[in-house]
C-alpha cells in the first residue's frame, strides 16, 4: 500500500506569532506618537521654559527632565502594547550622578531606553538632529552635544561630567551591523581619560533583533522581542589610575571596550 501523502509544515520559527499584526500596528502608532511628541516638546512644552527659567543651566535641567519623562512614557507605551518585553539589571547605577555611560548599540531605541532611566542625562547625538523639525527643539533646549567636531565633543563631554551630569555614548558611533566585527571609535576613551571618570558599561541584548541598522521600522520580528540591559561598573576592566590622555592609553582602553562588548554580547 503506498504511503499516505503528508502535508509539509513549516517550522514554527518561520511563522508569524505573538500577535504579529497587532504588534505591527502598535509599532506604527508608537513611531507616530514619537514624531508628534517631538513637535509637542518643541512648540508647546519647551518655549515656556525660556520665560519661566532665566538661568540656562536650570532651563536645561528642566528640559532634560521633560525628555526623560517623555522617553519613559514612550518605552512604557511600547511595552504595554506588547511590542516587546524588557529587563534591566543594575539600573540603580544609572541614577547616580556624573556617570560616563557607554553601551553597545544593537537597536534604534537604545538611547531612548537609557535616557529614560538616567536623570539629567547628556548625550552625543547626530548633528543632523539639530536640523530635524521633530527633534531640533529637544536636542537644542536640552543642551545635547552634536557629533560634528571630535575635539569639541570630548571637551564638552568632560565639562558635562565635571558638572555632575551623566553622559551617554555609544562607542561604535552608529548602530551595530549584525555579523560584522565591532568597530569602536576612540572618543569614549579620550572622554574617560580627560574627565578622569571610569565608564559605566551597559550591555544591550535584543532577541530576536529589532530596529537594526538598515532595517525599516515596519520590518518587525516574527515573535515578540525581549531586551536585556546589564549595567556594570568598569573599574576592574578599565583602571584609569596613572593613565595620561595619550593616543596609546586611548587605544588600550578602546581595545578593552571592544573585547568586553564583543564577549558580553555573545554571552
Amino acid at each position: 500500500m503506498p504511503d499516505s501523502p503528508t502535508t509539509s509544515i513549516a517550522p514554527a520559527v518561520n511563522k508569524r506569532r505573538d500577535h504579529y499584526w497587532l504588534r505591527l500596528l502598535a509599532t506604527a502608532a508608537a513611531f507616530s506618537l514619537f514624531g508628534v511628541g517631538g513637535l509637542v516638546l518643541r512648540f508647546v512644552l519647551f518655549p515656556p521654559l525660556k520665560l519661566l527659567y532665566r538661568d540656562p543651566a536650570v532651563r536645561q535641567r528642566k528640559a532634560r527632565n521633560i525628555v526623560q519623562a517623555g522617553f519613559r512614557s514612550f518605552i512604557g507605551f511600547m511595552h504595554v502594547t506588547g511590542i516587546y518585553t524588557y529587563r534591566m539589571q543594575g539600573e540603580e547605577k544609572l541614577r547616580e550622578p556624573g556617570r560616563l555611560v557607554l553601551a553597545n548599540h544593537p537597536s534604534l531605541i537604545d538611547v531612548v531606553f537609557l535616557i529614560s532611566r538616567i536623570p539629567n542625562a547628556n548625550c552625543i547625538v547626530k548633528a543632523s538632529l539639530f536640523r530635524n523639525p521633530f527633534m531640533r527643539g529637544a536636542v537644542t533646549t536640552a543642551g545635547y552635544i552634536p557629533n560634528d567636531d571630535p575635539e569639541k565633543i570630548i571637551a564638552m563631554a568632560a565639562e558635562s561630567l565635571a558638572r555632575g551630569e551623566s553622559v551617554v555614548l555609544f562607542p561604535e558611533g552608529t548602530r551595530t551591523v549584525p555579523g560584522r566585527e565591532l568597530r569602536l571609535q576612540r572618543g569614549a576613551a579620550y572622554m574617560a581619560l580627560r574627565a578622569g571618570v571610569t565608564p559605566t558599561l551597559v550591555t544591550i541584548r535584543c532577541n530576536p533583533p529589532m530596529l537594526m541598522k538598515n532595517v525599516p521600522w515596519y520590518s518587525i520580528p516574527k515573535s515578540r522581542p525581549h531586551f536585556e540591559f546589564e549595567v556594570t561598573d568598569g573599574e576592574q576592566l578599565i583602571p584609569l589610575k596613572d593613565l595620561q590622555e595619550t593616543p596609546l592609553a586611548a587605544r588600550k582602553i578602546t581595545h578593552q571596550l571592544k573585547v568586553y562588548f564583543t564577549e558580553e554580547h555573545a554571552a
